[in-house]
Parts: C-alpha cells; structure tokens; sequence
C-alpha cells in the first residue's frame, strides 16, 4: 500500500469514520460518524505543515481528495461479519458508506 494511502487510512481511523473489525480486522466506513472531522483534521495537518503528512505539504487538496476517494471505496460493514444472505438484507441508509458499498459490487437501489 502506498504511504500516501496510509496517511489517508489513518486520519480516517484517527476520526473514526473508518473502524476496524475487533474480530476480523477489516476496515469498514462508519456512516454514523460525521466524515467531516477527517478532512478537517487532514486539512489542519498540511496547513500546519505536520511531518506525518509531509508528503502533501504543496497540496492539501491532494490529500483531501485520496481521503474522500479512501471512504467513498470502504465498505459499509465487515464483509465477513455479514450474514450469507448478502447486502439485500442490510438496512436502507442512503448514506455515503451504502453508495460506496453498491459502487463496489455493483449494485444499486
């Protein structure tokens, strides 16, 4: 996985908009939390001229982009704690983690 991706998982992590299974340890997007406080933090970070995010140190936008790009693809729960009937049995949200969700097994509505 590329370093850049990583900062993005992490800020994500950090933010909780992205959670980690306790028992399978995949990542999924929580569409509970407000993604917001990520890029907020991702933003704060560049402008502040942090280390940790030196390699978007010329482009905040850069790094918001691969953030949102990074919970747009997250799944909506773990993929393995679902019930063998599938994703028609998942509740309608309507939220960004359910339309990432369809965009990756291309489903829709």
């Amino acid at each position: 996985m590329e370093r850049k991706q990583v900062i993005a998982i992490e800020i994500a992590l950090q933010t909780q908009v992205l959670k980690t299974c306790p028992v399978h340890r995949q990542l999924y997007f929580d569409d509970d939390v407000n993604p917001a406080s990520a890029f907020a933090l991702a933003i704060e970070l560049v402008r502040k001229h942090k280390p940790y995010v030196e390699e978007f140190l010329n482009d905040e936008h850069e790094l918001t982009d691969l953030l949102s790009h990074t919970l747009a693809t997250a799944p909506a729960c773990c993929s393995e704690c679902q019930l063998p009937a599938g994703l028609g049995s998942l509740p309608k949200h309507g939220g960004l983690g359910e339309r990432a969700l369809e965009a990756m097994t291309g489903r829709s509505g």
